[in-house]
Order: C-alpha cells, then structure tokens, then sequence
C-alpha cells in the first residue's frame, strides 16, 4: 500500500493507535507483573481479557484488509478508495473504542 498516497494517511492513524494501544498492554503487564500486590475482581480480569482478544481480532483484520488490496487486480488507489479506506476507518474506530476501555481498566487497576 506504500503506492497509494491515499492509504498512507490511513495506515498512519491506525500506526499510531496500535502504538498507543502497546503502550497500555505494556502497563498493564507491568501493573500484572507484580501481583504480590495486586488483586482484582474476576469480572475485571475477564473484560480486560475479552478487550485483549478482541484487539486481537482486529489485528488480524488489519492485515487481511491490507492482503486483500495488495493483490487487488484493480487499480490499487480506486480499490483502496472504494473499499480500503472504509474498513480501514472502521478498524481504526474499534481500536479506539478498545483502547479508551483498556485505559479505564488501567486506571482500575492503579486505584
């Protein structure tokens, strides 16, 4: 997708909520690392494990929407304006919705 100047700011936004959503996961690692003092609710370890499965997800969706316009026999920008960019959006919203629920859930594990 480098090819297509249009898809470049695209794939900058979902970079930086990736980026911003490691750097949650890895407080939240570190916050876990040291359980000795650290005991949450059930029902907050599970959210918590759901939202990180989901993200997951979305991930993977990331990388067969870029799969799928890489070997698009179409004209690589009209495909990515007709579709690409669109899914991309979405994608990019649901890491945003995952990553503000992350950062409830550090904030709940820092009280």
């Amino acid at each position: 997708m480098r090819d297509v100047r249009s898809a470049r700011s695209d794939l900058d936004s979902v970079q930086r909520e990736l980026l911003s959503l490691k750097t949650i996961l890895e407080l939240l690692a570190d916050d876990f690392a040291d359980t000795t003092n650290l005991s949450l609710p059930d029902i907050l370890n599970k959210q918590i494990i759901g939202i990180v499965t989901n993200c997951s997800e979305i991930v993977s969706s990331i990388e067969a929407t870029l799969r799928k316009h890489e070997s698009t026999k179409l004209s690589k920008a009209a495909q990515w304006v007709l579709t690409g960019k669109g899914d991309m959006a979405k994608l990019q919203s649901s890491l945003a919705a995952h990553k503000s629920a992350l950062e409830l859930a550090l904030e709940m594990v820092n009280l």
